[in-house]
């Protein structure tokens, strides 16, 4: 088994509002993350997934899709536009 790359880190647990996202990096430029399953699919759903992703990866989400019949949420970021907080 190769080593694991340097870029890609364990998934963690992000909280918000009371919710656990469980948010994981795939590449250095993209994430994934889960939301709690009791939350309503919408448009609340998925501006608390972007937060989770920034918040872990403290870079700003450029763009993001759902895959995997929607349970993955996936996130492209742009770690040059860091986050201020």
């Amino acid at each position: 088994m190769a080593p694991a790359s340097q870029l890609e880190s364990p998934p963690q647990t992000v909280l918000l509002d009371g919710d656990a996202y469980r948010v994981e990096q795939i590449t250095a430029g993209t994430w994934s993350a889960q939301a709690p399953r009791h939350l309503p699919d919408g448009p609340q759903k998925t501006a608390s997934l972007v937060r989770a992703v920034e918040k872990a990866s403290n870079c700003k989400v450029t763009d993001s899709s759902y895959g995997a019949q929607g349970a993955a949420f996936n996130a492209q970021v742009d770690c040059a536009s860091r986050l201020k907080n």
